[in-house]
């Protein structure tokens, strides 16, 4: 049975659950005659109870630029590609990434992670230790951080205070952190050709897949994770600089990261075909 806001005062007790709708529309009718009247400097005074900004409001007519997709960007201009590439990737309603994890002398770690908002788990990490540990990563609405582990934790556990390794191999962050890393610091950035490349076949039941990508190298820092079974800790590792390969689709979509460290640690991650 739906409910409705209690009343106060001398409001109608016969208004229903449509009256908080009522008055959002209201608003957003006022905001709106507001950026007409006055342009977007003034409705940013309305809004904010501060004053325009100056140069907004020299030229009330302005409007934004449409927002560019990466698709429609020259992808032989690598800085700005690259960016609306991952730009792609953090506004998607969901992804699904495989990736492993070799370290010269140990052997090679493996997972997968995925993100989908209107399911129980906002974000699903798994990962296998370079030992063979296995390792449960969630992102719960409304709970928080959640772990599991076969060695170093009693059992599921809460991550009451979480630090920053917590905060980003639980979350989007995982799989968003290391576009936006190579977008920031990348230093040597060319594309160097099209060609076509093989996604292998992901967890639940995701299919391999063929694209035609563009690849991109340079190097660039980033941030790397991994699992203490002695400790039942998460850990991250600074690496100060990577050689990389990325391919893009000419859609925009990253499909493939690949780095190595000159300390022989490396990771590449799948990207599998993206809801949009």
């Amino acid at each position: 049975m739906p409910t409705s806001l209690p009343s106060t005062g001398e409001e109608s007790k016969t208004e229903g659950p449509g009256r908080s709708h009522w008055l959002l529309s209201l608003l957003l009718t006022l905001v709106g005659l507001a950026v007409v009247a006055s342009g977007w400097g003034m409705a940013k005074m309305t809004l904010g109870g501060g004053q325009p900004d100056p140069a907004m409001g020299d030229s009330p007519s302005e409007t934004r630029p449409p927002l560019v997709r990466a698709g429609d960007a020259d992808p032989t201009a690598p800085e700005e590609f690259l960016e609306l590439a991952a730009q792609e990737l953090r506004s998607a309603p969901s992804f699904h990434i495989s990736y492993t994890q070799s370290v010269e002398g140990r052997g090679t770690a493996h997972g997968w992670a995925r993100h989908e908002p209107d399911s129980d788990t906002a974000f699903e990490h798994y990962f296998k230790t370079h030992s063979g540990v296995r390792v449960y990563r969630y992102d719960l609405p409304g709970t928080g951080f959640i772990m599991s582990a076969e060695k170093g934790l009693p059992g599921m556990t809460v991550l009451d205070s979480p630090s920053e390794a917590d905060r980003r191999l639980c979350s989007v962050e995982f799989v968003l952190g290391p576009l936006d890393e190579l977008t920031g610091s990348a230093t040597d950035l060319e594309m160097t050709g099209t060609e076509e490349i093989e996604l292998p076949e992901g967890s639940r039941g995701v299919q391999a897949s063929t694209h035609t990508a563009h690849r991109y190298t340079g190097t660039f820092r980033t941030l790397a994770g991994d699992y203490q079974p002695d400790t039942g800790r998460n850990t991250l590792t600074r690496i100060a600089e990577a050689e990389f390969e990325l391919w893009v689709d000419e859609d925009g979509h990253p499909r493939r990261l690949s780095y190595t460290s000159p300390e022989g640690f490396g990771e590449t991650y799948d990207y599998h075909p993206l809801t949009t």
